[in-house]
């Protein structure tokens, strides 16, 4: 089975990861079930404020080879995000080779940085010019600063790119979803183009 795991945590983007997620919802192929996962079985609030509940906590997770992907969403404030040693200690089991694919957006990488999964790594991130001098376990050195990056099993990028991430990523787990999916539609789209007809019809 196909199973994902989405990392989660205070002041978590949910809109960066929902272009991925969705491929996963509508991909005829396979299916492929998400797991939820936090330090702690509380509601978390996302950035614009809506409550999510983990499905399990990080001592609940098993054989991390079950998954084929893990997922970082952005932070709105990683310094509320980073001492959480909980985060850190989870991530630290994908230190091992093979391990799942791991994508991570915007501020998300930071945690990858702490835990040491960056090291020897290609990396996009939305971090501010400062973190990196404040932070210096960060690997500045391979940051490579492309809208997205994907290096040892690793998929990266900004929150300017969520679209080419979910791609990129979808296309690491071989789900064959064309390049523009996620094309705008034309304005001036007619209306059979707007009427939705089911297979029967």
């Amino acid at each position: 089975m196909n199973k994902i795991l989405v990392m989660i945590y205070d002041g978590f983007s949910m809109y960066e990861i929902n272009a991925l997620t969705s491929i996963f919802a509508w991909s005829p192929s396979s299916a492929w079930p998400i797991t939820v996962v936090a330090a702690e079985h509380k509601l978390y609030r996302t950035e614009d404020g809506f409550p999510v509940l983990p499905d399990s906590t990080f001592d609940q997770i098993g054989d991390i080879h079950d998954y084929r992907m893990l997922i970082l969403p952005g932070i709105a404030d990683y310094h509320t995000v980073l001492p959480v040693q909980r985060n850190i200690d989870f991530l630290k089991r994908f230190r091992t080779r093979p391990r799942p694919l791991i994508a991570a957006i915007s501020a998300a990488p930071i945690l990858l940085a702490k835990a040491g999964l960056l090291d020897d790594t290609k990396f996009m991130t939305g971090l501010f010019e400062s973190t990196y001098a404040e932070e210096s376990f960060i690997p500045k050195q391979n940051l490579v600063r492309k809208p997205v990056v994907v290096d040892h099993g690793i998929i990266t990028s900004t929150a300017f790119y969520p679209r080419e991430f979910a791609i990129a990523a979808a296309h690491e787990l071989g789900i064959g979803v064309p390049d523009n999916v996620f094309a705008p539609y034309a304005a001036d789209a007619t209306a059979d183009e707007l009427t939705f007809r089911d297979a029967e019809n």
